[in-house]
């Protein structure tokens, strides 16, 4: 099965409850469409263009670089009249203003339309066979991979770092270079590694918040939490949130564990780059709402167990990762504050639906089937998608 052959093939269109207004305002908002584009790589470029801050530049939530996507942004403090923009892969149409910075509360959820490709006959059944119950029992509200795109080094949590206050480590894992980086940027990191502490080794190769970060530390040698202070503050909170996520997969699938024992279904596994999804085979009556009434702790710092089977468990991933609620409070760090909250256990998809498979006009003697869904805010299409082509365990 091939997902994201083409942009066309994962379309993401927000779904916001923003109130606009035609009186100006100090932000405005524009309606951004992209393919192919990092949303930090473009907030970066478009405050360049716009002469503001990136912090100045809000959006609801980070949307996917490898598909076709709609979303509003807004902007505080634009010089002049709000104009359209259209550049390579991505175009901004003006929409109006609001009186606060766009924020995850700002949208009801994303509406989606998936095309799944190059699919084996024995994967088209598979896919025919899981959509019904998918549509009816939902799937656990994991958090999927390209929430941890800051450790897909695949050499650990910079957020972790971060909390427990290992400033250089977290910056080695902010200079580390990973297959998914463009040449450039890997060619800079791996300067920056293998020459770590010898910064004029890679000086003239720096460019824009890692050419500024390295050439801070050239002139303050070991000044590792000045220099993390540097990095913009979306991208701290972004890692730090990662960390508190990969949590969250721990504490689910642990609890899964248990309340399948009790409730009597089975739960299949498969594996992702930092542990295992379960996911259940079908549910019994009941327990679909059961899943998507229960709230799970994503921790921080300040979360609150009352439940003792709850608190059994998050002392458990907590303990494995040696690592404890209290280190979950950033310290000294200008402006970076994270903490707790609640997570539901499961969701259920609006407004589903599957077409029939056809014939894959890609991938000649190959299917094809397109899948049409509503989520939640914070939830991942890319989750259902997996445990839609999972086969049953043997």
């Amino acid at each position: 099965m091939k997902l994201k052959a083409t942009p066309a093939d994962f379309v993401v269109q927000e779904e916001s409850s923003l109130t606009l207004s035609s009186r100006r305002t100090d932000y405005a908002v524009f309606r951004l469409l992209k393919s192919s584009w990092d949303t930090f790589d473009l907030i970066d470029l478009l405050a360049r263009r716009w002469g503001v801050r990136g912090e100045d530049i809000g959006v609801a939530g980070m949307k996917d670089r490898y598909g076709s996507t709609e979303q509003l942004i807004s902007v505080r403090g634009l010089p002049g009249t709000p104009a359209s923009m259209e550049d390579r892969n991505f175009s901004l149409a003006f929409a109006g203003w609001t009186d606060g910075p766009l924020t995850a509360r700002d949208i009801r959820g994303n509406r989606f339309a998936i095309t799944l490709r190059d699919l084996s006959p024995r994967e088209a059944e598979i896919v025919t066979a899981n959509s019904p119950i998918v549509a009816r029992d939902g799937v656990p509200n994991y958090f999927d991979e390209q929430r941890f795109g800051s450790a897909r080094h695949g050499e650990g949590f910079m957020g972790k770092e971060i909390f427990l206050g290992r400033r250089e480590k977290a910056l080695r894992l902010y200079f580390t270079p990973s297959r998914h980086d463009d040449q450039k940027t890997r060619k800079l990191k791996r300067c920056i590694i293998e020459n770590w502490g010898r910064w004029g080794k890679c000086a003239g190769m720096g460019f824009g918040e890692y050419g500024r970060i390295l050439a801070y530390l050239a002139s303050h040698h070991s000044a590792y939490h000045q220099a993390l202070e540097m990095i913009e503050k979306r991208f701290l909170v972004f890692v730090l949130n990662a960390y508190q996520s990969y949590l969250f997969n721990e504490i689910l699938g642990r609890w899964l564990e248990g309340f399948a024992a009790k409730s009597g279904f089975v739960l299949d596994p498969l594996r992702y780059s930092r542990g295992v999804f379960l996911f259940p085979r079908t549910l019994p009556d009941g327990a679909a709402e059961a899943l998507r009434a229960t709230q799970l702790p994503v921790p921080g710092y300040d979360t609150v167990c009352v439940d003792s089977e709850m608190k059994r468990i998050l002392d458990v991933v907590l303990q494995n990762e040696g690592i404890s609620l209290s280190d979950l409070r950033v310290r000294q760090m200008h402006r970076i504050h994270v903490g707790g909250v609640p997570r539901t256990a499961a969701i259920l998809p609006e407004r589903m639906v599957v077409t029939p498979i056809e014939a894959d006009d890609l991938y000649p003697g190959r299917r094809k089937a397109t899948l049409r869904f509503f989520l939640p805010r914070g939830s991942y299409a890319t989750l259902l998608v997996k445990r839609l082509c999972l086969p049953p365990a043997r």
